[in-house]
Protein backbone atom coordinates (compact mmCIF):
# COMPACT_ATOMS: atom_id res chain seq x y z
CA UNK A 1 0.00 0.00 0.00
CA UNK A 2 1.33 3.27 -0.65
CA UNK A 3 1.53 6.58 1.14
CA UNK A 4 -1.19 8.26 -1.03
CA UNK A 5 -3.34 4.92 -0.13
CA UNK A 6 -3.31 5.16 3.47
CA UNK A 7 -4.05 9.25 3.12
CA UNK A 8 -7.04 7.92 1.56
CA UNK A 9 -7.90 5.34 4.44
CA UNK A 10 -6.74 8.23 6.68
CA UNK A 11 -9.66 10.41 4.85
CA UNK A 12 -12.27 7.97 5.16
CA UNK A 13 -11.43 6.84 8.82
CA UNK A 14 -11.90 10.55 9.59
CA UNK A 15 -15.54 11.04 7.81
CA UNK A 16 -16.81 7.86 10.15
CA UNK A 17 -15.07 9.61 13.12
CA UNK A 18 -17.57 9.01 16.37
CA UNK A 19 -15.60 7.49 19.10
CA UNK A 20 -12.38 7.31 20.80
CA UNK A 21 -11.87 3.76 18.92
CA UNK A 22 -11.84 5.02 15.62
CA UNK A 23 -9.69 8.25 16.86
CA UNK A 24 -7.08 5.41 17.73
CA UNK A 25 -7.61 3.45 14.38
CA UNK A 26 -7.05 7.12 12.67
CA UNK A 27 -4.33 7.67 14.46
CA UNK A 28 -2.64 4.22 13.89
CA UNK A 29 -3.00 4.84 11.03
CA UNK A 30 -1.41 8.72 10.72
CA UNK A 31 1.62 6.54 12.27
CA UNK A 32 1.43 4.25 9.16
CA UNK A 33 1.63 7.36 6.79
CA UNK A 34 4.83 8.41 8.41
CA UNK A 35 6.31 4.53 7.81
CA UNK A 36 4.87 4.06 4.79
CA UNK A 37 6.34 7.74 3.71
CA UNK A 38 10.10 6.22 5.15
CA UNK A 39 9.23 3.09 3.11
CA UNK A 40 8.83 4.61 -0.24
CA UNK A 41 12.01 6.97 0.22
CA UNK A 42 13.59 3.57 1.40
CA UNK A 43 12.75 1.81 -2.23
CA UNK A 44 13.45 5.42 -3.93
CA UNK A 45 16.80 5.91 -2.90
CA UNK A 46 17.74 1.73 -2.87
CA UNK A 47 18.55 1.61 0.91
CA UNK A 48 17.45 -2.04 1.18
CA UNK A 49 16.33 -1.49 4.54
CA UNK A 50 14.00 -4.23 6.22
CA UNK A 51 11.22 -3.25 8.27
CA UNK A 52 11.71 0.47 8.02
CA UNK A 53 11.87 2.99 11.05
CA UNK A 54 13.44 5.81 11.41
CA UNK A 55 16.34 5.09 13.34
CA UNK A 56 17.01 2.38 10.63
CA UNK A 57 16.81 4.93 7.59
CA UNK A 58 19.20 6.87 9.41
CA UNK A 59 21.26 4.73 10.15
CA UNK A 60 21.50 3.03 6.78
CA UNK A 61 21.26 6.56 5.03
CA UNK A 62 24.34 7.59 6.81
CA UNK A 63 26.45 4.63 6.43
CA UNK A 64 25.46 4.57 3.02
CA UNK A 65 26.53 8.08 2.38
CA UNK A 66 23.62 8.47 0.10
CA UNK A 67 23.48 12.39 -0.35
CA UNK A 68 20.11 12.30 -1.82
CA UNK A 69 18.54 10.36 1.26
CA UNK A 70 21.08 11.82 3.91
CA UNK A 71 19.07 14.99 2.82
CA UNK A 72 15.91 13.87 2.58
CA UNK A 73 16.46 12.12 6.36
CA UNK A 74 17.33 16.19 7.71
CA UNK A 75 14.39 17.02 5.84
CA UNK A 76 12.12 14.44 7.08
CA UNK A 77 13.54 14.23 11.03
CA UNK A 78 12.83 18.35 10.95
CA UNK A 79 9.04 18.41 9.53
CA UNK A 80 8.17 15.22 11.80
CA UNK A 81 9.47 17.00 14.87
CA UNK A 82 7.81 20.59 13.95
CA UNK A 83 4.35 18.07 14.29
CA UNK A 84 5.26 16.07 17.26
CA UNK A 85 6.22 19.74 19.10
CA UNK A 86 3.20 21.27 17.92
CA UNK A 87 1.30 22.10 21.46
CA UNK A 88 -2.14 20.70 19.71
CA UNK A 89 -0.98 18.10 17.03
CA UNK A 90 1.97 16.44 19.14
CA UNK A 91 0.59 14.21 21.63
CA UNK A 92 -1.31 12.14 19.17
CA UNK A 93 2.11 11.47 17.66
CA UNK A 94 3.44 9.77 20.94
CA UNK A 95 2.08 6.24 22.59
CA UNK A 96 -0.05 7.93 25.15
CA UNK A 97 -2.50 10.90 24.21
CA UNK A 98 -5.92 11.63 25.86
CA UNK A 99 -8.62 11.37 23.11
CA UNK A 100 -9.92 15.21 22.57
CA UNK A 101 -13.92 16.27 22.67
CA UNK A 102 -13.41 17.27 18.84
CA UNK A 103 -12.03 14.66 17.63
CA UNK A 104 -12.76 14.92 14.11
CA UNK A 105 -11.75 18.67 14.16
CA UNK A 106 -8.26 17.73 15.37
CA UNK A 107 -8.05 14.70 13.69
CA UNK A 108 -8.97 16.96 10.37
CA UNK A 109 -6.11 19.30 11.07
CA UNK A 110 -3.37 16.36 11.86
CA UNK A 111 -4.42 14.58 8.60
CA UNK A 112 -4.02 17.73 6.64
CA UNK A 113 -0.58 18.77 8.52
CA UNK A 114 0.56 14.63 7.65
CA UNK A 115 -0.63 15.54 4.04
CA UNK A 116 1.67 18.67 3.50
CA UNK A 117 4.47 16.64 4.67
CA UNK A 118 3.95 14.14 2.51
CA UNK A 119 2.99 16.29 -0.62
CA UNK A 120 6.24 18.66 0.45
CA UNK A 121 8.37 14.96 0.30
CA UNK A 122 6.97 14.35 -3.23
CA UNK A 123 7.65 17.73 -4.33
CA UNK A 124 11.03 17.96 -3.27
CA UNK A 125 12.48 14.32 -3.37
Amino acid sequence: MTTAQKISEAEKILAQLDSPDKFNTFLGIIHEIFLHLLDEYNVKFGLKINKIGLEKFKSVAKKSANIDAINFLIWYDKEYKNLRNDPQLGQFLEKEYTIPENMRKIGSILLDETRKIVYQAYEKY
